[in-house]
């Protein structure tokens, strides 16, 4: 009998293997290439979660502090503080006036503490560790404090000091006056006055220069001009 030829298997098998190899390997050359980063180990970040807040940072982590809205919201407000200027002038029935200075002041009664005013007219004033530049009113009254000027009926001085006065009755106590003018002059204690012209004057007091003196100051100074003008001539 004549023998039949028989196929290979292990031939058939090897070129079937290397058939699939060739594919696989053209598959994977077509393929793109995707490139895995390594995790990183020291200044990572932290990852933030889906509602925007840092996660929580291990061991190695550095702390990262981050300013969000609400924490700037959370913050208290520092209200801005304006300078707020006295006003110049100011008018009324009963003013007050505290640790404050306004240049000129009309009203019924006036009461100045630790303050002081430029101009004042009013019925009373009282003015107490402050003082006024100019007043005219009915009736005055100062403790520790200072006055320039006075037109008053009723004046009471009172560990204080005046420059020009002009009273019909004035009360002085523990005072100085520059000048004073008064009808009836009322002295408690010490006190000094540069130039006093009253009709009557009560009590102990250091005046430099009196009525009388006043008139004699006042004929020389006459008597002088009047000389130094025939000189000229």
């Amino acid at each position: 009998m004549a023998e039949r030829d028989t196929p290979d298997r292990t031939a058939d098998d090897a070129l079937a293997g290397a058939e699939a190899d060739a594919a696989r390997e053209a598959a994977a050359e077509a393929a793109p290439t995707i490139v895995t980063p390594k995790a990183r180990t020291s200044g990572a970040r932290p990852a933030r979660a889906a509602t925007g807040k840092p996660a929580a940072a291990g061991p190695g982590t550095p702390k990262v502090a981050a300013s969000t809205p609400a924490a700037a919201a959370d913050a208290p407000a520092v209200p801005a503080t304006l300078p707020v200027e006295p006003p110049r002038s100011v008018s009324g029935d009963t003013i007050t006036v505290r640790r404050s200075g306004i240049e000129s002041v009309t009203a019924t009664n006036i009461d100045l503490r630790q303050g002081g005013i430029g101009r004042a007219r009013a019925t009373d004033i009282a003015v107490t560790q402050g003082g006024v530049g100019g007043v005219r009113a009915d009736r005055v009254s100062v403790e520790l404090g200072a006055i320039g000027g006075a037109l008053t009926g009723e004046l009471s001085i009172t560990q204080g000091a005046a420059g020009t006065i002009v009273a019909r009755d004035a009360r002085i106590e523990q005072s100085a006056v520059r000048l004073l003018v008064a009808n009836e002059v009322h002295v408690e204690r010490s006190t000094g006055v540069l130039f006093l012209i009253a009709r009557k004057v009560e009590g102990n007091v250091k005046v430099l220069l009196d009525w009388r003196g006043a008139a004699a100051l006042g004929a020389a100074f006459a008597l002088v001009t009047s000389l130094f003008r025939r000189r000229r001539r």
